[in-house]
């Protein structure tokens, strides 16, 4: 590929969440919004409209068969992740797949297998590992900042008001996906929740969770804790869904804070999704002072933006993907044990999993 040239990328799925990947491509020096897909087709006449993209497609096949399509985003329903990623690795695309990679171990492996066949690129999108609050902590962590990290401690809050409008449709999958036993919050948010801890405090050894229902529909109240494969280091996250709140967020109705524990300080995430905190969106305690960082981008979107660039990057083989697809992988192991503690009302150990 030229270097000067544009990466040409498609989407597959245009859904609510396309509206966050589109903006990656706005203004994008090195790849652009080609091509976008939906078996609706008036959904994807509109997003090409909106986004100026080249072709419009019913069929991802059809797609995949442009030889001008470099690579695709593939924003489907979870349950439908493989077969995309399995087509695309076949025709010689590059991959950006939406968290969470898959809803099994056996189809992620069917997936990686498809991709390092055909020696392109495959990755996860998973926006909090790109967040700049997120990344920022990161940075002071590793700068020795807090110390030698001990601890993670998660919020989640749901509410009942705020937010952008989700079309109805776009919360089928997820009911269906409540039904299969992987919940819309602990499942499909959580993995934002445990992509967060294992970018912090590194892998995840084993699970307890607790899972309640909302009125038998979100899977709130909730408790998860976690240890880490590095001996004493711990995490916990609480969800709670509180149906009168008002949640003030661009985006969904939700807001998390993540507090980081060392032997020496402390780090808070004050923000994610919304903007319930009127605090700096990072904050350092250490040697008996706080340090508010303010100078950070703290829009959600950023993450979004921010993994489009490493996707693209990737690509043009100027980054390593994060994730990449084993990283994926590791990912939807938490995910997966955090359900099946609660339904079985046991910690989990995450090297289990490979033998069931």
């Amino acid at each position: 590929m030229n270097e000067n040239q544009k990466i040409n990328v498609g989407f597959i799925g245009c859904g609510r969440i396309a509206d966050l990947h589109a903006l990656g491509y706005r203004n994008n020096s090195k790849a652009r919004l080609y091509a976008v897909c939906d078996i609706d087709e008036q959904l994807a006449r509109a997003r090409q409209q909106t986004w100026g993209a080249v072709r419009c497609y019913t069929d991802f096949q059809h797609m995949l068969d442009d030889p001008n399509l470099d690579a695709v985003e593939i924003l489907t329903p979870n349950p439908l992740h493989e077969q995309p990623v399995l087509a695309a690795a076949r025709a010689g695309k590059h991959m950006a797949v939406q968290k969470p990679l898959a809803v099994s171990l056996d189809s992620a492996d069917r997936m990686l297998r498809a991709a390092g066949e055909s020696g392109r690129v495959l990755r996860l999108t998973e926006n909090y590992v790109h967040y700049p609050p997120i990344v920022l902590a990161g940075k002071l962590i590793q700068q020795g900042e807090i110390g030698d990290p001990l601890s993670i401690r998660i919020k989640f809050i749901g509410g009942g008001r705020g937010g952008w409008a989700v079309p109805p449709d776009s919360w089928k999958w997820r009911y269906a996906e409540l039904h299969a036993g992987r919940g819309m919050q602990t499942f499909d948010h959580g993995h934002h929740m445990w992509s967060t801890a294992w970018y912090f405090l590194g892998p995840v050894r084993r699970v307890i969770a607790w899972i309640d229902h909302l009125d038998g529909v979100i899977d709130c109240p909730a408790e998860v804790m976690w240890q880490h494969a590095e001996a004493c280091r711990y995490g916990s996250c609480e969800y709670v869904c509180a149906e009168q709140m008002y949640v003030p967020s661009k985006y969904y109705s939700a807001d998390e804070w993540i507090e980081i524990t060392g032997s020496r300080g402390i780090v808070q995430v004050n923000q994610c999704t919304g903007n319930i905190s009127d605090r700096a969106p990072v904050s350092l305690y250490r040697d008996g002072n706080w340090r508010h960082y303010t100078d950070v981008d703290s829009d959600w979107s950023a993450g979004f933006v921010a993994a489009t660039e490493n996707f693209i990057a990737a690509i043009r083989g100027e980054a390593e993907p994060l994730l990449d697809g084993c990283q994926g992988r590791e990912i939807l192991k938490i995910d997966l044990a955090v359900q099946k503690s609660a339904a079985e009302q046991a910690p989990i150990r995450l090297e289990d999993l490979e033998t069931v």
